[in-house]
């Protein structure tokens, strides 16, 4: 870390703070999205297990 920051402006510093900590943002929002489409992959299987719908034809929408 010190290598890093060893000779590093107040300019050089806020940049790279901001693009960790959109990149530490990203992760997290990459992280949900991952968990509610398996979230959505595991519902409509259980859907095709248990018959959850009325039998016949669906009514006519007006």
């Amino acid at each position: 870390m010190e290598e890093v920051v060893g000779d590093m402006t107040l300019y050089n510093g806020v940049r790279m703070l901001q693009v960790i900590e959109a990149a530490y943002i990203q992760g997290r929002k990459d992280g949900a999205r991952s968990v509610f489409d398996d979230m959505e992959k595991r519902i409509k299987e259980s859907q095709k297990l248990i018959p959850h719908k009325n039998p016949g034809k669906p009514k006519r929408k007006a």
